[in-house]
């Protein structure tokens, strides 16, 4: 495990980059997620969650992109959740013999999703306190692109015990677009990341929205909605979202921040 000294080295450097420090709890809490992620690649889970979310997007797309506090998985098939939790343990007694981490089962959310387990986690990394994370894990979902393996980005240098290589599952870049428009459409969802992770996946590739109109509809109807003028609904609420960005201290959605420096 990377020494304290790591984590204020990188938040001393991302104040020099962004102009805005980052509070070493969040630098911690990228390096368990890397970690954890690590884990998982070398374990039979591998082929079960698939990895999406901007955790997903930071970790294994875009490695100058926000910082994401929560895990998100889609079951590729049915498992029970006893079975991941158990798979959990030999991934958290893994990870300790590996690096000296310690991560245990803290809870399950007992007033979650009907379609979502949403778990929560205990580490204790390198600072002196122990701190949690979330695990959402979808239970039913259509998946509309082929799951792409990709290596989990260690980002910064001082994570330099996190070994090159492993690879997990992960949502294509055009599914995760299609899960942003179908958050932006819901009336009753109001999350300004949505906004911006649609935003940075546009500006950074050459996708355009009109080329998932048809995985979108498909994704509507998994869950019955109807969404009339889909177009509309999301220009209505970009407004809103931005003024909920701006009164968080975030940056404008139209200006990229610098190398990890944005955070959700």
């Amino acid at each position: 495990m990377i020494p304290q000294r790591n984590i204020s080295l990188i938040s001393n450097t991302l104040v020099s980059a962004g102009g805005r420090r980052i509070p070493e709890a969040v630098i911690e809490r990228d390096y368990v997620l890397a970690w954890f992620l690590t884990g998982l690649a070398r374990h039979p889970l591998r082929e079960v969650l698939a990895f999406k979310g901007g955790t997903a997007l930071r970790r294994c797309w875009f490695d100058d992109y926000r910082f994401s506090e929560d895990l998100d998985f889609t079951l590729i098939r049915s498992i029970a959740i006893e079975e991941i939790l158990a798979g959990f343990n030999e991934i958290f007694a893994a990870l300790e013999a590996a690096c000296g981490l310690r991560i245990a089962f803290d809870r399950e959310d007992r007033h979650g999703h009907r379609n979502t387990h949403t778990l929560y986690l205990r580490y204790q990394g390198p600072l002196p306190a122990a701190n949690d994370m979330k695990v959402d894990i979808t239970i039913n979902e259509v998946l509309c692109f082929p799951l792409q393996d990709r290596p989990i980005q260690r980002i910064y240098d001082g994570f330099d015990d996190l070994p090159d290589g492993p690879t997990v599952k992960v949502y294509a870049i055009k599914e995760i677009v299609v899960e942003k428009l179908l958050a932006l459409s819901d009336r009753a969802r109001n999350e300004p990341r949505d906004l911006y992770d649609l935003w940075y996946m546009l500006a950074s590739t050459d996708l355009r929205i009109a080329e998932v109109r048809a995985e979108l509809d498909t994704k509507l109807a998994l869950r019955q909605r109807v969404v009339a003028g889909k177009e509309q609904a999301i220009t209505a609420k970009e407004d809103r979202l931005r003024r909920l960005w701006a009164a968080a201290g975030h940056r404008r959605p139209d200006d990229r921040p610098a190398q990890g420096t944005a955070t959700c």
